[in-house]
């Protein structure tokens, strides 16, 4: 159970990277303040800090049980790869050099995730 929060944990993360995106790329002008507060880039930045909040009270839960040292690389892992996803599906450049590092973090997470083998 705390394996998928910190999986929504990585998913609300690359949210919140993509919506703070979505705003930088917006091309709105406003005239007066009210719009200011309230256009399309500031919503999609008050989205992105709901995505992070909620990301932070995923990852707070999935602490509980799943180590820092297994935790935070893979919450990071997963955030890293949806974004590479969603760049995917935005039309993005895909060179060999970001599948081959996207393939990478793969392989690191099922290293880190599978279960841990002692000798002796």
């Amino acid at each position: 159970m705390y394996i998928i929060f910190l999986l929504l944990s990585g998913t609300f993360s690359a949210i919140a990277s993509i919506l703070l995106r979505m705003a930088g790329r917006s091309t709105e002008n406003f005239t007066h303040l009210t719009n200011a507060l309230f256009d399309r880039p500031m919503l999609f930045r008050l989205g992105a800090l709901c995505a992070y909040g909620l990301g932070f009270i995923c990852y707070a839960v999935s602490l509980k049980k799943i180590e820092l040292g297994i935790a935070y690389p893979l919450m990071v892992g997963i955030t890293i790869i949806e974004i590479f996803v969603f760049g995917i599906f935005s039309n993005e450049a895909v060179t060999l050099r970001s599948m081959t590092g996207a393939g990478c973090l793969v392989l690191a997470m099922i290293l880190l995730y599978s279960p841990r083998f002692e000798h002796g």
